[in-house]
């Protein structure tokens, strides 16, 4: 009996820890809400706090009017740094010591997973601190480390690349849209107090796009995303060649003078306010944001001939940012930016947690999203003239 007992606790323990800021009620709350203030939290030396803005029941009732978001919501997991995250302060040589400075004005970007990982991408809205990257426990939610990125005050979205053990970056060089990769065995090796930017085992200058917002890795590929106010935006896909990192292709050479200026294999045109996207075997997901108006989750079914067809969508809170598919629990991690300082005045709706939802759940509250206008996408051509433009392609 005892030990049956013995085994009964140990389960609650491990369940407790996976719905670490687990979201349990589903039930409607109607009360007066108010911010934790951040005076109490004390952050670590080089670290980043992990304390939300809001209980849980405060949480679900901002909530309350998605569905998706309140219904049927089951994990979530605190952002850190809304309470005050460890940087390294911007504008100083990658080479130099940094001073390491403490920000609460961080704002999350994008969100990648590996195996035993949750990696968010977050910028300094001041800003006075280098953009960084969170390290979360996938299975405990807890925040392991911070890594701060050099060169960049503004890092977009994220992804994980499993079969060259790379998290990839997408960045600005002050010109052209850049991505970045960051070798495992540097996250793993990194520790923010040496006061040096963790370092890119792989760069590649990007001259078909402008405004890379956002990467994904699936299938051998990196889709980037690409923001624009005005019209749709487009993903391009740039296959990735090479048996190991020493000799890593991305996309497509442009000119024969320096392999890491590429163009993309192949566009397509998108959705409105691009943010984020995502990809498995069968679906494209697509975050459609800007401002305090409600958020898009955008679907596509997804083709063997790389055709995205049968868009659905479901209607989120403000200020949707990344979303990222986990093929080892099969949900959906949602990230919002509604939580920074600038941001949290806007809205009611202020989500201050990665939020995981469920294909089930999404398929429950999905309505029919218009059809792209060339689901099959285009080809693009080397020509550097052409391909420094990526409004070329929109008019062959």
């Amino acid at each position: 009996m005892r030990k049956n007992v013995s085994i009964i606790f140990s389960v609650l323990i491990i369940m407790g820890a996976f719905i670490f800021w687990g979201l349990t009620t589903h039930q409607h709350i109607s009360s007066d809400l108010s911010p934790v203030k951040s005076d109490d939290v004390k952050v670590p030396y080089g670290g980043a706090s992990q304390q939300p803005l809001y209980s849980d029941k405060e949480f679900l009732n901002r909530m309350s009017p998605y569905p998706v978001m309140h219904d049927d919501l089951q994990y979530a997991i605190a952002l850190p740094g809304l309470q005050g995250a460890w940087s390294l302060k911007a504008g100083q040589a990658s080479v130099d010591k940094h001073q390491l400075i403490k920000v609460d004005t961080l704002d999350p970007q994008g969100i990648a997973v590996s195996r035993n990982e949750i990696f968010i991408s977050a910028y300094d809205h001041a800003p006075k601190a280098n953009s960084v990257i969170y390290v979360l426990n996938k299975w405990t939610g807890r925040y392991i480390k911070t890594l701060v990125l050099q060169y960049q005050d503004h890092a977009g979205g994220i992804s994980y690349d499993p079969d060259h053990q790379l998290l990839w970056v997408a960045g600005h060089n002050g010109k052209d849209s850049v991505l970045y990769g960051i070798a495992q065995a540097d996250i793993d090796n990194y520790d923010i107090r040496t006061k040096l930017p963790i370092g890119y085992q792989q760069d590649f200058t990007l001259k078909t796009a402008i405004n890379a917002s956002t990467v994904a890795y699936y299938d051998g590929a990196l889709w980037v995303g690409y923001f624009t106010r005005s019209g749709l935006g487009n993903i391009q896909k740039f296959a990735i060649n090479g048996d190991s990192n020493a000799t890593l292709m991305v996309g497509q050479p442009v000119g024969d003078k320096d392999p890491s200026i590429v163009a993309g294999n192949k566009l397509y045109e998108s959705v409105p306010e691009l943010q984020g996207i995502s990809a498995n075997s069968s679906h494209v997901m697509i975050t459609s944001s800007f401002s305090n108006a409600d958020s898009k989750l955008v679907r596509f079914d997804k083709g063997d001939d790389g055709k995205m067809t049968n868009g659905m969508y479901v209607t989120m809170p403000p200020f949707l940012e990344g979303v990222n598919y986990d093929g080892d629990i099969d949900r959906f991690y949602a990230l919002f930016e509604s939580a920074t300082p600038v941001y949290r005045i806007k809205t009611k709706a202020v989500v201050d947690r990665i939020v995981y939802i469920d294909p089930k759940t999404f398929n429950k509250y999905a309505l029919p999203y218009k059809e792209l206008r060339n689901p099959l996408g285009f080809n693009l051509a080397t020509n550097t003239s052409q391909t420094q433009n990526p409004a070329w392609i929109y008019h062959k």
